[in-house]
C-alpha cells in the first residue's frame, strides 16, 4: 500500500480552495445569494421587478404596499417567513400555523421583511412627506443575473471581444512613453485612415453586416443599464466611507490627528477616497456640454440607421434616453456626498466627536472590566445590584388621537397684568437705564408721520417692529409724552414681538405724533 507524498504544490492548491471556501461563505451570507437562494426567490423577483418598472426607482410607502398588495397570492401559495427566505433543513416556520389561521402575511410585513434583509433600502428623503423605497444594490444584480439566464444571449460576442480590444489598444497607446513607437503608431493609424478616404472617394462603402451592428449596439446598452445599479452601489460605499472616517476619528490609534488635521482645513476625504474620485471623474464627464452635446447627435445618428430598426421598443427608447437617464440618479449621488462631507466636517468643527470619545471610552473600559471577570464570576452568582424595572403603559394605536396640521388648536390662556400709569420721570429713568435707542425711534416716527400725516404709537409699531421689544415701545412712549397729542380718554392696543420669539400686547394710552420729532 502507497502512500501520496505532501508535496508543496498540493499543500498551496488545497490553501487556495479552502481561502475560496471561506470567502464563499462570506458571500453567501450577502443580500444577493441569500435573495437568489430563497424559498420564494422567484415570486420575490418577479414582484420586486414589476413594482419597480423602468422610471420609477423610488417610491413612497404606501404606493409601494399598495403594488406589492396586488400580487400577494404569488407570495400566500407556499407561506414562508416575512423575508423570503427559506427555513433551515425544511423545517416549518414557528408562526406558519398563524399565517395560516389568519390567511398569510400582509404586504406591509412583506415590505418590512425585505428591508430588514436587504432587498429594499429605505430612504428619508426631505422633500417627500413619506418614508420612500428603492431596490437596493442586491436585488439590481439579482435582477439582472436572472434576466441574463433567461434572455440566453451569449456574452461571446464579436463586438464585445472589439470592445476590449480597442479599449487595450486606446490604453497602451496613450500609456507609451517611447516617442519612436507613439509616433510608429499615429503614422500607421493616419496610413489606414488615409486608405479609408481613398476607398471612399473611390466608391468603395464597406458596411458591417445589420446582424453585427444590432448585437454591438446590444452589448453598449447593456453596459449602460448595468450603470443604474453601480448608482446604489456608489451611495452604499460613500456611505462606507463616511463610517470608516469617523471610526477613525474616534479611535485613540492610527492617523487620528492627521484626519482631523485635514477635515478642519476643509479637505474633502471623501472625495479622495478611491469611490470618491471614480464618481467624480464620472460626473464631470457626464456633465461635460460638448462632450453630452456630441454624443447625443452619434445617438441620434443611430436611430437613423437602418439597422436600429430591428430593435425593440424598449431598447430603441433606451438607446434615445441613455444618457439622459443617467443626469438624475448621478445628481442623487452627488447630493449624498456632499451631505455626508457637511455632516462630517460639522461632527468635527463642532467638537462633537470629543464627546463620542469619551462615550466610546467608557464602553470600552466596561467591556474590559466585563471580560477580565468572565472566568472568575460564575453566570448565576447574584450580583449585589438592584434595579427598579421601568415601566410603560401599553395602549392601541388607535386610542391615540391624531394631530390635524391645519387645526391650530386652542389658544393659549392669555396671562392679564394690573395696569399701571407710567409717568414721564419713570419713563425717562427707563430710558436712560436700558440703553433704549431714541435717535433710531425718532427716525421711524418721523418716517411713517410723514407719509401719513399723522401716527400712533400703534401705527409706527405696525410698519416698524420693534427691534428692541418691549424697550422699543417704552422709547416710544417716552417721546410721545413729549412730542405727541394725548387723546383723552382713548387707548389702543399696540403688539411687538420679544427677541426670544413670543408675541406680546398691551394697552396703552392714545398719543398721536402731528410733526416730526427733533433728533436730539
Amino acid at each position: 500500500m502507497t502512500t501520496t507524498e505532501p508535496n508543496r504544490w498540493t499543500d498551496r492548491r488545497s490553501d487556495a480552495v479552502s481561502a475560496r471556501k471561506q470567502a464563499y461563505e462570506q458571500l453567501r451570507r450577502a443580500s444577493t445569494w441569500r435573495l437568489l437562494a430563497a424559498t420564494k426567490a422567484p415570486a420575490v423577483l418577479a414582484i420586486l421587478q414589476a413594482t419597480f418598472p423602468s422610471g420609477d426607482r423610488r417610491l413612497p410607502r404606501s404606493e409601494l404596499i399598495a403594488r406589492v398588495g396586488a400580487h400577494l397570492s404569488l407570495l400566500h401559495d407556499d407561506e414562508g417567513p416575512a423575508d423570503g427566505t427559506s427555513t433551515a433543513d425544511g423545517a416549518a416556520s414557528a408562526d406558519g400555523a398563524e399565517d395560516e389561521a389568519r390567511g398569510g402575511r400582509s404586504a406591509a410585513e412583506y415590505v418590512d421583511g425585505w428591508v430588514r434583509e436587504g432587498y429594499l433600502t429605505r430612504r428619508d428623503d426631505p422633500q417627500r412627506t413619506e418614508t420612500t423605497f428603492e431596490p437596493s444594490p442586491a436585488t439590481i444584480d439579482a435582477i439582472q443575473f436572472i434576466a441574463s439566464l433567461e434572455e440566453h444571449r451569449p456574452t461571446t460576442t464579436q463586438s464585445r471581444l472589439q470592445l476590449v480590444i480597442q479599449q487595450f489598444d486606446r490604453l497602451a497607446q496613450e500609456t507609451e512613453t517611447d516617442r519612436d513607437v507613439r509616433l510608429a503608431d499615429l503614422q500607421r493609424r493616419r496610413e489606414r485612415i488615409e486608405q479609408e478616404i481613398r476607398e471612399l472617394a473611390e466608391g468603395e462603402l464597406m458596411l458591417p453586416s445589420s446582424e453585427a451592428s444590432v448585437d454591438r449596439l446590444r452589448d453598449i446598452l447593456q453596459i449602460a443599464a448595468e450603470l443604474s445599479g453601480d448608482f446604489l452601489q456608489y451611495r452604499e460605499d460613500l456611505r462606507a466611507v463616511d463610517l470608516h472616517l469617523r471610526e477613525q476619528i474616534l479611535s485613540p490609534e492610527g492617523s487620528r490627528g492627521e484626519i482631523l488635521e485635514q477635515l478642519l482645513a476643509g479637505d474633502d476625504l471623501l472625495g479622495q477616497s478611491t469611490v470618491g474620485r471614480t464618481f467624480t471623474a464620472f460626473f464631470r464627464m457626464l456633465n461635460d456640454p460638448a462632450q453630452t452635446r456630441a454624443t447625443q447627435e452619434l445617438v441620434d445618428r443611430l436611430l437613423e440607421r437602418d439597422f436600429s430598426r430591428s430593435l425593440s421598443r424598449d431598447e430603441r427608447e433606451r438607446l434615445a434616453n441613455v444618457f439622459s437617464d443617467l443626469y438624475e440618479p448621478a445628481q442623487e449621488v452627488l447630493d449624498v456626498k456632499t451631505e455626508l462631507y457637511r455632516s462630517l466636517a460639522r461632527f468635527v468643527r463642532s467638537q462633537d466627536f470629543r464627546q463620542h470619545r469619551v462615550l466610546l471610552e467608557a464602553l470600552q473600559e466596561a467591556q474590559g472590566v466585563a471580560l477580565a471577570q468572565k472566568d472568575e464570576v460564575p453566570t448565576r452568582t447574584p450580583f449585589p445590584l438592584e434595579l427598579d424595572l421601568s415601566r410603560v403603559q401599553i395602549s392601541s394605536v388607535s386610542q391615540h388621537r391624531l394631530k390635524d396640521p391645519t387645526d391650530p388648536g386652542a389658544p393659549a390662556e392669555a396671562e392679564v397684568h394690573d395696569a399701571t400709569s407710567l409717568s414721564v420721570e419713570v419713563l425717562q429713568d427707563l430710558v436712560r437705564t436700558n440703553d433704549i435707542d431714541l435717535v433710531g425711534l425718532t427716525s421711524h416716527v418721523n418716517d411713517v408721520r410723514g407719509r401719513s400725516g399723522q401716527a400712533s404709537i400703534g401705527d409706527i409699531l405696525r410698519e416698524k417692529p420693534a427691534e428692541q421689544g418691549l424697550a422699543s415701545v417704552i422709547g416710544l412712549m417716552f417721546l410721545a409724552t413729549t412730542h405727541a397729542q394725548e387723546r383723552e380718554g382713548s387707548t389702543e392696543i399696540v403688539t411687538w414681538r420679544e427677541l426670544d420669539g413670543n408675541d406680546y400686547a398691551a394697552r396703552v394710552p392714545s398719543f398721536y405724533f402731528l410733526d416730526d420729532v427733533p433728533v436730539e
